[in-house]
């Protein structure tokens, strides 16, 4: 390989999936991107990339270039953050990707309570449903742990579910949960046997989960510390166990020396402490 610019190019869209996204990162338009990788495919004598129904994936011929590219990437900016962290210069910017629930609800409180363990770091928050791997971002958590690539994991914490009602609403054959991408999940396989239909309402997160609950006032499946925060929320059935949902947190581990990761995953650490002393409170409250 000729051109060293052109790695920049292959790790975009490996973490992107997309031209568009890939081209947004790297400050230039789809036309170019599609041009280096078309390039660069030449140059190899076999497609770099391969086009599938989740986006384009790269190829056996360039799996291992794109690896030493990413852990070039992550050390290098490692060391710039290193550099702007002992400067005090312009804070440094993590991008931290995780589910709306987990944004809204645990990390966004801890902007506030432990504002002081981010000095020097400015965050930036996107949310992640089904998507594998690091993508565009920085730190990652999620409900399943990562097994692949060349990743740093650790378990953060953990978070209760049942399935909630009103105390003083009669319960019919309606109720509200997520979309059908998670009808494999335990709490909307209850609730279809609970009530032995789909639900009347769906919605992609949580989060507004919990807002149609709020509205309709039908029955569906909550985190407590969601349904705790609704005036007259019961458990469905209050003998039934609650379901745990465990969250990882994973990183390229080109980047275990960065100062920004450090601080940010720091924080998240913080975040779900906060989380667990909560929930104990809860328990002995009962």
């Amino acid at each position: 390989m000729n051109n060293w610019d052109d790695l920049r190019f292959l790790v975009a869209l490996s973490k992107t999936g997309t031209m568009t996204a890939a081209a947004k990162i790297l400050g230039t338009n789809t036309a170019t991107v599609s041009r280096r990788i078309d390039r660069l495919s030449e140059t190899l004598g076999k497609p770099a990339f391969v086009k599938t129904g989740d986006g384009w994936r790269p190829s056996d011929a360039v799996s291992s270039l794109i690896q030493l590219a990413q852990h070039f990437d992550g050390q290098l900016q490692a060391t710039l953050n290193s550099q702007a962290v002992d400067n005090a210069s312009e804070p440094v910017t993590i991008n931290i990707g995780s589910l709306p629930v987990v944004t809204a609800a645990i990390l966004f409180p801890g902007l506030t309570r432990h504002h002081k363990m981010l000095e020097g770091v400015r965050l930036t928050f996107s949310d992640r449903m089904f998507k594998e791997g690091l993508g565009e971002n920085d730190l990652v958590i999620q409900t399943t742990r990562p097994d692949q690539g060349r990743i740093v994991t650790r378990k953060i914490g953990s978070m209760a579910s049942r399935f909630y009602r009103f105390r003083d609403r009669e319960l019919t054959t309606d109720w509200a949960g997520l979309s059908e991408a998670h009808d494999a999940s335990p709490q909307m396989r209850f609730g279809h046997e609970a009530f032995g239909c789909p639900p009347q309402l769906r919605v992609d997160s949580l989060v507004a989960l919990s807002r149609i609950v709020q509205e309709t006032r039908l029955p569906g499946p909550l985190p407590d510390l969601l349904a705790a925060k609704i005036p007259g929320m019961v458990p469905l059935d209050p003998d039934m166990a609650p379901w745990i949902s465990d969250f990882w947190l994973f990183y390229h581990e080109s980047r275990r020396n960065d100062p920004g990761i450090r601080r940010a995953l720091d924080w998240i650490v913080c975040c779900f402490e906060d989380l667990a002393d909560s929930t104990a409170a809860s328990a002995a409250n009962e």
